[in-house]
């Protein structure tokens, strides 16, 4: 009776082990939280699209889209210096503290200033000042999206992913789903104060959570100690982190105006599955880049177990696409399957080169390379808006060639900055 389980001992060990591996947990729990996310955003959009008016959703959809770059440009960069320095800070509470307060801050002027221009920088958007309560929730709703999403790095900072998943999972995604059918009478703006009601009720819950389960009791102040020890570094991520993100923005332009609105469609469709395919390694990414952080010493252990991990995990993804192409294609429309199978293949093999990217990108954060950082993403928008601009009019398929291009260069010219005193931690 005794030997039975003695050999279910060593065939459980490896469970055990990955089950309490912080890499593979909190990769697991960011991957469950995107997945989540993405899954509750795709229903959000189908619940507003039968209970609105097609005009409203579009407007709706673009502030949405604002919003979600107003929060980004409103953190500064300090949600991935909490994610770097909170694991050792001698005062957390004092560090997270001051990386709210700015974050609130920047955001409360960086969409107060939107809101009031909207007028001009889009006239479809002006209903956004058209009285003073309107624009004043629409401010406070902005700056709740960006604590939101500096909240998710403190968890992440923390080893507190599962909370994560609990909060911006779970609670965040259920009553995303249930306020549309109550802001009907309010159009486009009510889709956005929906979203934006269901992002600000989760950094509350964060924040409360954070004071009272981990102990980091958060308060509203500005100290000098911290910005010294953490603004370098923030404003160094914020930089690659914007020019990271200028082909993404550029790139759908160059497609509208050099095939047209048809091809456009194809293309957007196309490069969101691809992001869905390169989840994963994002997750990782944001797991080695904590696991770093906490120790130091084990990073060459952890960058291969993390490079690894990637690998497996985008290769079964880009392999299930690709098989998969042409019916995930159809369930959009013939039109999709017919101009965007070449298209969608490229893109998923280009996830690779993503991963590749984000994990040489995240290796240089931990090490605090920022300058090489930099220069990586410099490579990464010439390469990508060169071939974008000389190739795109031969053909969409030189979208995904352009993106799959700039992102392996990146990844490479972030390696080599990873060769050269791989240990060396420097500023940007």
């Amino acid at each position: 009776m005794s030997q039975p389980r003695v050999l279910a001992r060593p065939a459980l060990l490896p469970i055990r082990e990955l089950r309490s591996d912080p890499l593979v947990r909190n990769s697991f729990f960011l991957m469950a939280t995107a997945a989540l996310g993405a899954g509750s955003g795709f229903v959000f959009w189908l619940i507003v699209a039968r209970l609105y008016p097609t005009a409203e959703v579009g407007r709706a959809s673009s502030l949405l889209s604002s919003v979600a770059l107003l929060s980004y440009f409103s953190l500064f960069g300090f949600s991935n210096a909490l994610i770097r320095f909170l694991p050792t800070s001698r005062d957390r509470a004092r560090d997270a503290g001051t990386a709210i307060s700015v974050v609130v801050l920047c955001s409360l002027v960086i969409s107060a200033g939107f809101g009031l221009a909207a007028p001009w920088l889009a006239g479809d958007l002006g209903f956004l000042r058209s009285t003073g309560s309107r624009l004043a929730v629409f401010v406070l709703l902005a700056a709740g999206a960006a604590v939101n999403l500096l909240t998710d790095s403190i968890f992440v900072a923390v080893r507190a992913t599962r909370t994560n998943l609990l909060i911006n999972g779970i609670l965040m995604s259920t009553v995303k789903l249930g306020l549309p059918v109550l802001a009907v009478a309010y159009g486009a703006f009510g889709i956005f104060a929906a979203s934006g009601a269901a992002s600000t009720l989760a950094a509350i819950v964060s924040l409360a959570v954070i004071r009272k389960q981990l102990a980091i009791r958060a308060r509203a102040l500005f100290s000098r100690a911290s910005l010294r020890a953490m603004l370098n570094y923030s404003l160094g991520s914020y930089l690659s982190g914007s020019l990271n993100l200028l082909p993404q923005i550029a790139l759908p332009i160059i497609v509208l105006h050099e095939l047209g609105p048809v091809l456009a469609a194809v293309y957007f469709v196309a490069f969101q599955i691809s992001n869905l395919v390169s989840a994963a390694s994002y997750a990782i990414g944001e797991a080695l880049f904590a696991e770093g952080s906490h120790e130091p010493g084990a990073l060459r252990r952890l960058a291969l177990r993390s490079g690894g991990m990637m690998l497996a995990l985008t290769a079964t993804a880009v392999a299930a696409v690709a098989a998969l192409a042409v019916p995930i294609l159809r369930v959009f429309g013939d039109d999709y399957a017919r101009h965007g199978t070449a298209t969608l293949v490229l893109f998923a093999f280009s996830s690779l080169a993503v991963a590749f990217n984000t994990w040489a990108g995240f290796l240089l954060k931990v090490q605090r390379r920022l300058g090489r950082l930099v220069a990586s993403n410099l490579v990464f928008i010439v390469v990508i808006l060169a071939v974008a601009l000389g190739k795109l009019h031969d053909g969409l398929i030189w979208a995904p060639i352009a993106w799959g291009l700039g992102n392996l260069l990146c990844g490479a010219v972030a390696a080599v900055g990873l060769v050269r005193n791989p240990r060396e931690e420097q500023p940007a």
